[in-house]
């Protein structure tokens, strides 16, 4: 008995000086970081941690149902397309035809008012805000500094100051922030796990020029939101649900999480929804910015929003972002698209009015030009289906 107790009071005390360790050097956020994931037999973040963190709520004041295709209802998968699904444990799929909910299924339990996670389709709804503050003439030039609108951004570092808010948009800031999804010692594990995520993105050292090269950093959204609470004097999840989610319909209450209870919004991140209301932004870019015949967004904005920014990319030029949209072709047709760690996908197809959503707890390795080569297969399953007669 005494040695049990003593390999106790040994690994209890190895526990307490790791746990020293990690918040003498800047790295407390491992600690909750272990406490939300191998402490509770997961590897990392999950689509349905919202209860883990600290969240801001976002209600649908006006729901307006989506209408239904005549076809609903009596579309089916076929077992092929249903082992696809699942091959990345698939939990929502949706297709929007024409305007009109064509097709919605649903696995692992989840179902049509369950929310899950966005990771970074977050970033697009960023997108959308800006595009709304310019349409309300709260931003009237991307070119600005942010400066102009953070000052204390400009006294991080002298470099701040050439950082543009297209530089932020277009993620070619020139930041030194670490991108990675496995790394427990990476800027993104420290924005998600931590507890000051909106000063880990302001403190970022400059790595490079600004406007030169495309570099997709979390923490441009992160500032980028800042900037957008600074100019309209609100919160990020009351912004959300004055701008975005109650023009457009939402049908349910989503969730925006925090950093801390009266911390920031973890903006890169971190929108918890259901797949019919991720639908929307897709619905709302597929009509050029505008819902039902309202313009939310300048069409300008729109358009050089699914463009390809003119950056350099690997050696190449960029024709793979815009303004947090990601663009890709398929069968020569344009399509543009949100994505987020573990595979979350708005996919807007214009050329044929469709719009796919998928939701779910894995993504496929990327080929060669920097997609995932799943979305192109859950994509391919949405055209199936709104072929089918």
């Amino acid at each position: 008995m005494r040695i049990l107790i003593k390999i106790f009071l040994w690994l209890a005390g190895i526990i307490a000086v790791l746990i020293a360790l990690c918040y003498a050097t800047g790295n407390g956020h491992i600690v909750k970081g272990v406490r939300f994931t191998y402490l509770l037999g997961r590897s990392g973040p999950e689509i349905d941690d919202r209860d883990f963190f600290a969240y801001g709520t976002i209600p649908a004041d006006d729901p307006q149902p989506w209408p239904k295709s005549p076809r609903y209802g009596r579309l089916s998968l076929t077992d092929e397309q249903i082992i696809a699904l699942n091959k990345l444990n698939t939990v929502g799929f949706v297709v929007i035809k024409n305007d009109s909910l064509l097709f919605e299924d649903y696995f692992e339990g989840w179902r049509e008012d369950s929310v899950s996670n966005s990771f970074s389709v977050a970033k697009s709804y960023i997108s959308v805000l800006v595009g709304v503050a310019m349409q309300e003439g709260k931003i009237t030039d991307l070119r600005t500094p942010v400066g102009k609108y953070l000052p204390e951004f400009d006294k991080m570092a002298e470099c701040h100051k050439k950082i543009t808010l297209w530089n932020l948009l277009t993620m070619s800031t020139g930041l030194d922030w670490s991108e990675s999804g496995a790394s427990p010692f990476s800027d993104n594990a420290k924005g998600y796990y931590g507890d000051n995520v909106s000063k880990l993105a302001m403190d970022q050292p400059c790595r490079e020029e600004p406007g030169q090269e495309f570099d997709y950093i979390s923490g441009s959204t992160q500032i980028m939101s800042d900037v957008l609470q600074k100019i309209y004097g609100m919160p990020l999840n009351d912004l959300v649900r004055e701008k975005i989610w109650k023009p457009l319909g939402a049908e349910n209450t989503a969730y925006w999480g925090k950093d801390r209870k009266d911390g920031d919004y973890k903006a890169f991140c971190c929108l918890y929804a259901t797949a019919r209301d991720f639908g929307r932004i897709g619905q709302l870019w597929l009509d050029s910015g505008a819902w039902k015949g309202k313009r939310i967004v300048p069409e300008d904005y729109w358009k050089a929003s699914i463009t390809p920014a003119k950056l350099m990319d690997k050696g190449e030029p960029n024709n793979r972002y815009g303004y947090y949209w990601w663009l890709a072709t398929v069968d020569g047709m344009q399509m543009y698209y949100c994505r987020g760690f573990h595979g979350e996908y708005v996919v807007v197809i214009p050329q044929e009015r469709l719009i796919m959503v998928r939701t779910g707890m894995k993504w496929e390795e990327h080929n060669d030009v920097g997609h995932p080569k799943d979305v192109f297969v859950y994509t391919e399953i949405a055209r199936a289906l709104a072929a089918e007669k």
